[in-house]
């Protein structure tokens, strides 16, 4: 637990050193809303509550940032139930960092773009949480959304809107990494439950997997899928 302290002391200053890195404008292109430490815990908890019996853990975050989930899931679940873990990173600093942090614990980094990325053939998860990039519509090329709208409806089935954020992408496309009976737990803007182009997570949660529940946490930006 001493290791794990210190790792994550080191992790909470690496974040605010990289995020001094870049303005608040740039940030927001990006899509970059790191977790609260306490809130991912929380999530952590919630996931514990909710686990199935005493499978090892098989873990997958798609955005994976410095590793705020990671951490909490050490934390709440012990390394010793972990059997694998994963992320992908687009930012390579962010990347970069994760990979430096965690790299004795287990945890895999790939710096890539998770929506142009195949699951391997042999391997699923049956834990994924995450909080994805908030990208708006707009900051997105045209090329790149008719690429997320192929790959959504050839993977899922599901028609998304050019006027959707980037998150909507991440939560649908990560349907094939996942194992039957996964768990999943996405911390995402409200906004798909009022809008037209929230359509197509609404069709997702309600059509193709198992919805437990929605936690609005009003202290916060998100709620808790």
């Amino acid at each position: 637990m001493t290791d794990l302290l210190s790792i994550e002391e080191r992790r909470l200053s690496e974040q605010e050193r990289l995020d001094r890195l870049r303005s608040a404008d740039e940030r927001n292109e990006w899509g970059q809303f790191a977790t609260p430490p306490p809130l991912a815990v929380d999530i952590l908890r919630l996931a514990q509550t909710l686990w199935n019996g005493n499978e090892r853990v098989r873990f997958m975050d798609p955005a994976i940032g410095t590793g705020s989930f990671y951490s909490a899931l050490l934390k709440v679940f012990g390394s010793e139930q972990v059997a694998a873990a994963h992320g992908i990173e687009l930012d390579p600093l962010f990347a970069e960092m994760a990979a430096s942090l965690w790299e004795k614990t287990g945890l895999s980094v790939a710096n890539a773009d998770f929506t142009t990325q195949r699951p391997p053939q042999n391997t699923k998860y049956n834990l994924l949480i995450s909080n994805p990039p908030y990208v708006r519509h707009h900051h997105m090329t045209a090329e790149y959304k008719a690429a997320l709208k192929r790959s959504v409806l050839e993977r899922v089935g599901i028609r998304t809107s050019g006027l959707a954020g980037l998150y909507t992408s991440f939560l649908l496309l990560c349907d094939s990494w996942l194992e039957p009976g996964a768990l999943s737990i996405w911390l995402i803007p409200s906004e798909f439950m009022d809008v037209n182009y929230g359509d197509a997570v609404r069709e997702y949660l309600t059509s193709k997997v198992d919805l437990l529940r929605i936690s609005s946490l009003l202290p916060f930006r998100y709620p808790v899928l």
